[in-house]
């Protein structure tokens, strides 16, 4: 499973990187914004997360079962907004179908197979956790626990999500590369057409 997850996120970064289109900075900020949204839920989970050692039940956790996962999604959900544009359709619906299939056709499994790991490891406190808490969908209310955890950056950094961020900035440069680019080829593009037809006169 490891495996085709790392396949299908390498897939979905090269047809974003092939079929994604930029043309209007409205359509980047407005995705870009989102996929900072979801930077920041995964940041602030892994501050409160320890693997195989408690269970993380505060900051996000205590609004989602999966903050990691929500915002993995809001991420690619962000970039894939902010690469696509209807003057390019056949490559938007790619950039969009590959990530749809990588979410709702490989991580549901996923999630299954790390929610029964959890329960077999915490027992009857993580049935009490998945009782509280949807998947995906945020509580209205966030559970506050009298011995709250607090964030620590020595798990942020443990976790590796600084990793995150680093994915995050190349994709904001690579729009900005695109942005700049893309003009300059429709027009080096219109621009050869004409010189074309002239000299065909």
């Amino acid at each position: 499973m490891g495996r085709w997850r790392v396949f299908m996120g390498f897939l979905a970064a090269v047809v974003f990187i092939v079929f994604s289109e930029v043309w209007s900075w409205g359509g980047v900020l407005f995705g870009t914004a989102i996929a900072l949204c979801g930077l920041f839920l995964r940041g602030w989970a892994a501050g409160y997360l320890e693997k195989g050692k408690r269970l993380a039940q505060d900051g996000p956790y205590a609004i989602f079962r999966h903050p990691l996962y929500v915002g993995s999604f809001l991420i690619g959900f962000g970039f894939c907004w902010a690469g696509t544009t209807r003057y390019a359709p056949l490559g938007g619906i790619l950039v969009w179908a590959t990530f749809f299939l990588l979410f709702f056709g490989v991580y549901p499994k996923r999630v299954r197979e790390e929610e029964q790991t959890l329960e077999k490891y915490f027992g009857d406190a993580y049935r009490e956790f998945c009782r509280q808490r949807s998947r995906f969908l945020p509580r209205l209310k966030p559970l506050v626990r009298p011995d709250a955890d607090r964030f620590e950056w020595a798990r942020y950094l443990k976790n590796r999500e600084h990793n995150a961020s680093v994915g995050f900035l190349s994709g904001f440069l690579f729009l900005m590369v695109k942005m700049y680019l893309d003009p300059l080829a429709t027009f080096l593009r219109d621009f050869s057409r004409s010189l074309g037809s002239l000299v065909g006169l």
